[in-house]
């Protein structure tokens, strides 16, 4: 049994009793393999999904699973052809990793971010590297990951964060992760 995290973006056009009855099946089919769900909600992303105009809000659902190696099998087939589901990303989890709510993971964040002081130079970026901030190494904690970003949207080297070589890993895997949600902007 491996842990995994499966993430889906609903088209927010859809109707609101159509992605609740999409989402019970969902949860009937994988019903024994659901350890927690965290519904999101609706979410901007940063840049416009497949070059249409305006496509960049989207409804956010997020399952942890509990399940065998073929659960990715089963979830490709049920999510394959319909017109609720935008996009999917299933991802496998570290034992380590545990299920965040994503309300709360924001308000942490930002509750850190706001207590921390600035310094103008050797300004190291270790929050992460401590034991108790392993569990925030994840999509969920946005205004972190956005500070480990330059300004120019690429991600900051080792050397400027300060992490320590497994810490700066796991945390360039979050960061293309939350990319490729499209939370994060590739380039700005």
């Amino acid at each position: 049994m491996k842990n995994y995290e499966l993430v889906l973006l609903l088209n927010p056009s859809v109707q609101e009793k159509e992605q609740k009855e999409f989402l019970a099946s969902l949860e009937k089919e994988i019903q024994k393999n659901i350890v927690e769900k965290d519904d999101i909600g609706l979410l901007t992303l940063a840049h416009d999904l497949w070059e249409k105009k305006w496509n960049n809000k989207f409804y956010f659902v997020s399952y942890y699973l509990n399940a065998d190696t073929d659960i990715s099998q089963k979830i490709n087939q049920f999510l394959l052809y319909n017109k609720i589901v935008y996009r999917y990303s299933l991802y496998s989890m570290n034992k380590t990793e545990t299920p965040l709510s994503f309300q709360q993971t924001q308000q942490e964040m930002q509750k850190v971010i706001d207590g921390r002081v600035e310094k103008k130079k050797g300004n190291k970026m270790t929050f992460f590297t401590k034991p108790e901030n392993e569990k925030y190494v994840s999509w969920k904690s946005l205004p972190m990951l956005k500070k480990y970003m330059t300004r120019f949207g690429d991600i900051k080297p080792r050397k400027y964060t300060g992490n320590p070589v497994g810490v700066q890993k796991n945390l360039r895997k979050v960061i293309i992760r939350t990319r490729e949600m499209g939370l994060l902007e590739y380039v700005k």
